[in-house]
């Protein structure tokens, strides 16, 4: 686009410099794209294992309000497909899936007495994304009076868990 000026001259971009800016842009864009699906998937990372942390809290919180059992179930029974609070046959809330991440955890249930405390022994998680390990992952903790803690790995090997 062209424009005069007070003094008669020409004033605008030329197209050999509009295609430098473009393809400026376009370098600076494929250099950042990876680090940008990281921090996505580091966000779904953090998204699964709050999730995760609050069901608990809330089956815990439910099992001492209702003075009775309250159990986080796995969907299929595979913590992977997702979750649900149930109170007997009755669903309190549900999880779905998180797409490219992969959920490991105890097998089996997690069921609150009406105490707090869990009726088994303690239990953990793992949440990672197979394969990338710019993403760290986190894990989730229960310890022996019910209250879970998260963590997080910093050694980037997911096989032994979240080093501290």
């Amino acid at each position: 686009m062209t424009t005069h000026g007070a003094s008669g001259g020409k004033r605008g971009f030329t197209l050999v410099e509009m295609l430098i800016s473009l393809a400026i842009v376009a370098i600076l864009v494929t250099l950042g794209l990876p680090y940008m699906q990281d921090m996505v998937l580091n966000q779904q990372v953090k998204n699964a294992i709050s999730d995760l942390q609050f069901s608990l809290l809330h089956a815990r919180s439910e099992a001492i309000k209702r003075n009775a059992n309250v159990s986080v179930i796995p969907t299929g029974g595979n913590w992977q497909n997702g979750w649900t609070v149930q109170f007997g046959a009755t669903v309190l809330k549900t999880q779905d899936a998180y797409a490219k991440l992969t959920i490991t955890g105890q097998a089996g249930s997690i069921t609150y007495q009406r105490s707090g405390r869990l009726t088994a022994t303690a239990a953990d998680f793992k949440v990672h994304v197979n394969g990338n390990i710019r993403v760290a992952m986190r894990c989730l903790v229960i310890g022996a009076n019910g209250t879970p803690h998260t963590q997080i790995d910093t050694d980037a090997d997911p096989t032994n868990g979240c080093t501290l």
